[in-house]
């Protein structure tokens, strides 16, 4: 905990990024990643083979975005380095090792970017403000070929609603419908090609039996997205990880679409 906590001071980013605790999760990931690499292996061989497979009819030295790219653990980013695509690397904050990694490689950029465009607003939140959605990932490159959504989509609305939360700030009813709605718009406006992959259920085991369901989606947003392609399990914390009897499993699922598979045309 001392040297995450020294990670997290050392660790650059915006007064809000800090505040509303996206620099402290990134860190504690990577620090479960290691502890459970093994029970994750699986979930992220998958989430490998779909962005491969997305990108196998790319032509070459083709512009690939992922967004929520984090530690990379997920992506197959030196496979398709080797297929001489460049890569663009987007997340609220990138940890110095991945930095440190691929900062020489001039087939990758990185941006760090909060893709809702709601953050700071939060943080400098004033009665009857209205900020809408973010452009500035669309309008940073020129040509995108494929953007992925990778495991990130649920997660968009947590800490945002949390920090309202604390801060006593009202939000909309539907906030979360409207958050990641925009976040599918996005993805469909950026590239002809985008991949989404994200958790369906969170699932509380205790004693080998399933304790308590979540659904990770909107019922909408499920329905927007249609069948998925594929979904398994990620043994995201085997017991003793967040309670000595409790362990959590995410039923992931895998979303490939085209640009004439439009979401407006899909809902």
């Amino acid at each position: 905990m001392i040297l995450e906590a020294l990670h997290h001071f050392l660790t650059p980013a915006a007064k809000e990024i800090k505040t509303l605790g996206f620099v402290r999760e990134s860190i504690a990931i990577e620090a479960r990643y290691k502890r459970c690499r093994h029970a994750w292996k699986g979930h992220l061989d998958k989430c490998q083979q779909h962005i491969l497979t997305a990108a196998s009819d790319l032509k070459e030295k083709a512009t690939i975005m992922i967004i929520g790219s984090g530690a990379l653990h997920d992506a197959p980013v030196d496979e398709l380095l080797l297929l001489g695509h460049r890569i663009v690397l987007v997340d609220i904050v990138h940890l110095a090792k991945i930095r440190r990694k691929y900062t020489q490689n001039d087939q990758i950029t990185f941006l760090e970017q909060d893709v809702t465009g709601l953050i700071k607003p939060l943080f400098d939140w004033q009665e009857g403000a209205r900020s809408p959605m973010a452009t500035e990932v669309r309008n940073k490159l020129a040509k995108i070929d494929l953007v992925i959504s990778l495991n990130i989509l649920s997660q968009l609305p947590i800490n945002l609603i949390k920090y309202a939360a604390r801060q006593n700030i009202p939000l909309p009813n539907d906030f979360e419908n409207i958050l990641l709605g925009n976040h599918l718009d996005l993805l469909h406006n950026l590239a002809p090609k985008h991949l989404i992959i994200s958790d369906l259920e969170r699932q509380y085991w205790v004693d080998g039996e399933t304790a308590k369901r979540e659904t990770a989606l909107p019922k909408n947003i499920c329905q927007r997205l249609q069948k998925p392609c594929d979904t398994w399990d990620w043994h995201i914390a085997p017991k003793g990880e967040l309670d000595k009897d409790i362990s959590l499993l995410h039923k992931v699922a895998c979303w490939p679409h085209a640009k004439q598979e439009s979401f407006s045309s899909l809902a």
